[in-house]
């Protein structure tokens, strides 16, 4: 049987089937016609160019990473990649990305530090239930409304239907005992009764005290406890006062040393007479009996207002360092471990004297109890070199840097934190609300805080500044609200009627 031979093509080999087999409908509609070219019907036409993978990568544009991970709280923008940034202390130093739990805000007035605690270290922490606990110092005035000026959370606090807890140092005020079993918990922990009646002591005295004094102090501690607890009382610093001055001699006889009532009226008379000064004075009213059934810290918000203290002298540090205390006894009761938050607004109370080794301690301390410790300064070179607080914001495993308009104050963030140079100048030109954000070891991120509406309203601490009331020239009080127009203003204020 002969098979046909296919037609050589001219010159070559036969065509095969693919080439003569018709094209496909849609190669057919994509082939281009000359005369449309030429009258402009198509785009124009581009010659491919072979190339590989590891050439064409160059051609990509390149696309900046996400500063943080996902996880966390979110707590602004990034300004120059425009990522969100999101952080968590807690969740931080589980991770161990971060190698402390504690955080640090340091800036001027007014450029957003106190909103950012407000706002992502409060708020939104609450919102998953944690606790937060807070010690407000910073005085706030109500603005527009005719009542007691007070700190500046505690209008946050009752917009969350918490009630502030306010000492005043007056009498009928709420008071804070420092040998209140509830708050020093376990001796091995956190700071004794003695830690804190030393420092106490150590504060109104201005110098440390002798081993006599201290050996006197404790002696007295002891007698004043075992009384107490022999009326099922619990003792307070009176009764500490009273042993010191008077010692007990059942409680002396039992120490070690040939040493007699009298020994430890000595040695105890200088320290006795300063503290039955102190709680007549400067502390009275405050720890001079025992803690008041209101002041807990169990709650999710506990805001401790204590504005109304004086700046100078013990009041403020002792009070601090006994809540320190109290809230890291109430977490080592804790069967589960919650989360917790411990802020403290105007941190330069706690820079120096005993009451900062105080907090210190309790702070090394605090690690494994789930415990993040917030402490707000303005300048750093208000810190003295060496100061325990320094210790402490070294430590801290997350900082937030907001404006430092004075050089000075802005080169000691740079070398505290080991930044560039070139930092200096961009944090001495923050805009309100920025801030440079340092998680741990990494670089600092350039940030944007961010707030809801409600959150910016809940977190105002601007009332009084803004506030539109008015007086007029006869000292007589209205609103300026009811007299916006400038006109009725100076009507108003020359004690003529307005319509």
């Amino acid at each position: 049987m002969k098979v046909k031979q296919r037609k050589k093509r001219k010159g070559g080999t036969p065509p095969s089937s693919a080439e003569t087999k018709p094209p496909e409908p849609w190669l057919q509609e994509a082939r281009r016609k000359g005369w449309l070219d030429f009258l402009g019907a198509y785009d124009q036409q581009v010659t491919m160019l072979r190339s590989t993978t590891s050439q064409t990568s160059a051609l990509h544009l390149a696309v900046a990473g996400a500063p943080t991970s996902s996880f966390g709280l979110y707590a602004g923008d990034d300004l120059i990649t425009g990522w969100p940034v999101f952080h968590d202390p807690i969740e931080g130093y589980r991770s161990k990305v971060i190698g402390s739990p504690n955080c640090v805000s340091i800036g001027d007035v007014g450029y957003g530090k106190s909103s950012f605690s407000k706002t992502w270290v409060t708020m939104r922490n609450l919102m998953l239930g944690r606790r937060v606990v807070i010690v407000d110092k910073k005085m706030q005035s109500a603005g527009d409304e005719d009542s007691e000026h007070e700190g500046e959370y505690a209008s946050l606090a009752r917009a969350l239907g918490v009630e502030p807890i306010r000492f005043t140092g007056e009498e009928g005020g709420l008071r804070i005992n420092p040998l209140d079993p509830v708050i020093t918990g376990s001796d091995r922990l956190t700071a004794n009764h003695t830690d804190l009646l030393k420092a106490i002591l150590e504060e109104v005295i201005g110098e440390v005290l002798s081993a006599d004094e201290r050996k006197a102090l404790r002696v007295a501690r002891d007698a004043a406890v075992t009384r107490a607890r022999e009326r099922d009382a619990v003792a307070t610093i009176h009764d500490v006062t009273r042993y010191l001055l008077e010692p007990d001699e059942e409680i002396v006889e039992a120490q070690l040393g040939r040493y007699g009532v009298d020994d430890y009226a000595t040695w105890g008379r200088r320290v006795g007479f300063a503290l039955e000064e102190c709680i007549e004075g400067e502390l009275a009213g405050l720890i001079d009996g025992e803690t008041s059934e209101e002041i807990r810290v169990h709650a999710g918000l506990t805001v401790f207002d204590i504005s109304a203290l004086p700046d100078s002298g013990p009041a403020v540090p002792v009070v601090m360092a006994i809540i320190n205390t109290w809230l890291r006894a109430t977490l080592l009761r804790q069967k589960s471990a919650v989360p917790t938050f411990f802020v403290i607004e105007e941190g330069w109370h706690l820079v120096d004297g005993s009451f900062a080794k105080v907090s210190q301690q309790n702070t090394k301390k605090s690690r494994g109890l789930a415990l993040s410790t917030v402490t707000n300064y303005q300048h750093l070179s208000d810190v003295p070199a060496n100061s325990p607080a320094i210790a402490t914001i070294k430590e801290a495993g997350t900082i937030a840097m907001f404006r430092q308009a004075r050089r000075e104050d802005a080169e000691a963030c740079q070398r505290l934190f080991g930044m560039p140079p070139s930092s200096i100048d961009l944090l001495m030109n923050l805009e309100q609300g920025c801030c440079l954000l340092k998680i741990g070891n990494k670089p600092a991120v350039l940030m944007r805080a961010s707030r809801s509406s409600i959150e910016a309203q809940l977190a105002d601490t601007d009332g009084a500044l803004l506030s539109q009331a008015r007086v007029g020239l006869q000292g007589d009080d209205f609103t300026a609200g009811e007299q916006d127009d400038a006109e009725d203003l100076a009507l108003a204020g020359a004690g003529r009627d307005v319509a």
